[in-house]
C-alpha cells in the first residue's frame, strides 16, 4: 500500500511544511513526555504529573495520542 500527499506550491507551503516536519514535531513531543515521565518516576517530582497529564489532554483534544505512533 502506498499513500501520496500532493501540495500545490507555493499556495500550500504551510501545509507542506507541516507534513514534512511532522516527524520532527512528534519526536520533540515524545522527548518532552519522556523527560516529564523520568522526572516523575526517578526524581519523585510529582508536580510534573499535572504538566504531563495536561500535555496528553491537549494532544488528545487535537486528535492525537502520544503513544499512537511508535
Amino acid at each position: 500500500m502506498k499513500a501520496t500527499l500532493e501540495f500545490n506550491l507555493p499556495e500550500e507551503r504551510d501545509e507542506h511544511t507541516l507534513a514534512v516536519k511532522a516527524p520532527n514535531m512528534y519526536g520533540a513531543l515524545w522527548d518532552i513526555d519522556q523527560w516529564l515521565r523520568a522526572k516523575i518516576k526517578y526524581e519523585d517530582r510529582v508536580e510534573f504529573q499535572e504538566v504531563r497529564e495536561q500535555l496528553h489532554e491537549i494532544l488528545w483534544e487535537n486528535g492525537f495520542q502520544i503513544d499512537e505512533v511508535r
